[in-house]
């Protein structure tokens, strides 16, 4: 187990690089109070119906838990705890896509086509090497010369094209109806970095499907234009915490911010070991987690998620620091499986479909 006494977060030699300051349209999506929080479209038992033998079936691992982002006064942390719903879950994935930036997973990123013996994708292996989106230029300028608001593309928009392009040649194996509400998102990605000349900023892109019968029990699947929210820097006069989002959505009570101010006594025991800790938290709460070092927001969260986590619950901790990049004071688990390998779907892994009539949630598949 790491100590809260660790120095500094293992980091790379990848270096910054400046991008262009901007801002997307907002969309909405759940807010979790006391933080610029946001809990992330219900859960699903994803699978195709079994019934269906004219259709091929696909089937998707599920990246499920908590993300707690802490924007501290030298780097950013980021931190997820594994919420393992069912078999196979692995924890929201932390993928590095520059010195400045990385993306986090949450929902269906581990596809199978179990009739072929083999993985279809493995979003978090694929997403840093994804080829430009067709839609957008390849180089794409903000405001013209001088970076300005108004852009025809950005840099948020060139990633999230990207993964658009992947889920919609996964989609394209999609064919029977998985029963989802209007504008219920397949995938939810969180992107973390710093802006030059503009600072920290946390977005959250959400990937909705449309469906549409056309013959028998075929259906076509399509993946809508992703919808980008932003939760830091947060609005003026917004408390200025922890960002928090979670897959499946927990209750308003449950976020991190919210149980630490309660006082809960699974974290207060945690903190109680550490004055340093418990200063911590306060300074946290009082919304003055900018006056704090990175290892000390990074120490307080992996204190926390650890007490409140379920047993055996893998963790990943990454800092984004303003000097070094990124680094881990977690790694990502290793995982021996690469994206097209040839190998027997797992046992207990879900379906892509939900029936009809069956709400999601929590304990629901």
């Amino acid at each position: 187990m790491a100590s809260a006494s660790i120095s500094h977060a293992s980091h790379n030699a990848m270096p910054l690089r400046p991008t262009a300051v901007y801002r997307l349209h907002r969309f909405a999506i759940y807010l979790i109070a006391l933080t610029a929080a946001a809990s992330v479209f219900p859960r699903h038992s994803l699978a195709q119906n079994p019934d269906q033998e004219s259709v091929e079936e696909i089937v998707a691992n599920l990246y499920a838990g908590r993300v707690v982002i802490g924007v501290a006064k030298d780097g950013i942390v980021v931190a997820t705890a594994e919420n393992p719903i069912e078999p196979e879950t692995r924890p929201p994935m932390v993928v590095p896509l520059s010195g400045e930036r990385v993306a986090i997973l949450l929902g269906a990123a581990d596809w199978w086509l179990p009739s072929e013996h083999r993985e279809l994708a493995r979003i978090d292996s694929e997403l840093p090497e994804l080829p430009p989106p067709a839609g957008l230029r390849k180089s794409p300028t903000l405001g013209g010369t001088d970076g300005g608001v108004g852009a025809e593309a950005s840099d948020i928009e060139q990633v999230a094209g990207r993964l658009h392009d992947r889920l919609t040649a996964i989609a394209g194996h999609i064919h029977s109806n998985l029963n989802f509400a209007p504008n219920e998102p397949l995938l939810v990605m969180v992107l973390v970095d710093y802006v030059q000349n503009y600072g920290a900023e946390v977005w959250v892109v959400q990937y909705p499907i449309e469906q549409e019968p056309e013959q028998g029990d075929f259906w076509q699947t399509t993946v809508l234009q992703p919808q980008y929210m932003q939760l830091w820097p947060p609005e003026k006069g917004q408390p200025r915490g922890l960002v928090e989002i979670s897959y499946p959505p927990e209750p308003a009570g449950a976020n991190l911010s919210a149980l630490v101010a309660s006082g809960d006594p699974r974290i207060a025991a945690a903190l109680s070991a550490s004055s340093e800790l418990r200063d911590t938290s306060n300074s946290i709460l009082n919304g003055d987690i900018e006056k704090l070092s990175a290892v000390s927001v990074a120490a307080f969260l992996r204190e926390s998620l650890r007490a409140t986590a379920r047993p055996g619950a893998r963790m990943i901790e990454a800092e984004i620091n303003k000097e070094r990049g990124i680094g881990w004071f977690i790694a990502p688990p290793e995982e021996a499986r690469t994206p097209g390998s040839e190998q027997v779907h797992p046992s207990g892994a879900p379906s892509l479909r939900r029936p009809p009539g069956k709400p999601s949630g929590p304990g629901r598949f």
